[in-house]
């Protein structure tokens, strides 16, 4: 199934995300995240998409740049060229999984080659044997994409849950950075 364009936000009355998803082939997806989902998915995709979830390693790269730096610009090249201003297409051709939403309660992660990740959604609130659900692909880029829209619900959520750090938390790292920095040495 290949994803022509998601939609990410904040239903209030259900204290919920819900995420759309619709395919090349006129299909449509519904689910909803709820706020312990996404407690435990954000590691997930931050690890996915580059992003340390934690504080970065002081790898380099051979230009001497941070790998965290590298995913940074990664990011905001696939933001680049995402389209935010098409509208999302609300008339779908068929409803795989029905017209309700999906309640994730298990979802898999998976990465892929080349920085893509698989990831399958499934509810087993239910008692029975059948637990419905689907699998979804998304590319680096897709994956970009879909990060920054579950940002904009977050945010609008006010749950406390973040994907991207605080602009004066990223200014203060640096700046301590710089504090405890060795002066540099030249070579005569």
């Amino acid at each position: 199934m290949v994803i022509h364009q998601l939609q990410v936000s904040y239903a209030m009355a259900q204290d919920r995300l819900l995420v759309r998803l619709n395919t090349h082939g006129g299909q449509e997806l519904r689910l909803w995240l709820t706020r312990s989902m996404m407690k435990k998915l954000l590691g997930h995709l931050l690890n996915a998409s580059g992003a340390p979830a934690t504080p970065p390693d002081p790898l380099m790269s051979h230009d001497g740049s941070s790998s965290a730096a590298l995913a940074q610009f990664k990011k905001q090249e696939a933001l680049q060229q995402a389209d935010f201003k098409t509208p999302f297409k609300a008339q779908a051709n068929a409803l795989p999984i029905g017209a309700a939403p999906l309640l994730a309660t298990t979802v898999h992660v998976s990465p892929l080659a080349g920085g893509s990740l698989r990831l399958g959604f499934e509810d087993k609130s239910d008692t029975s044997n059948t637990s419905p659900g689907f699998e979804v692909t998304l590319d680096a880029p897709l994956l970009h994409g879909f990060m920054h829209l579950l940002d904009l619900a977050l945010k609008e959520a006010d749950w406390g849950l973040t994907l991207s750090p605080a602009p004066e938390a990223q200014g203060s790292a640096a700046l301590d950075a710089l504090v405890g920095a060795e002066p540099p040495r030249y070579l005569n």
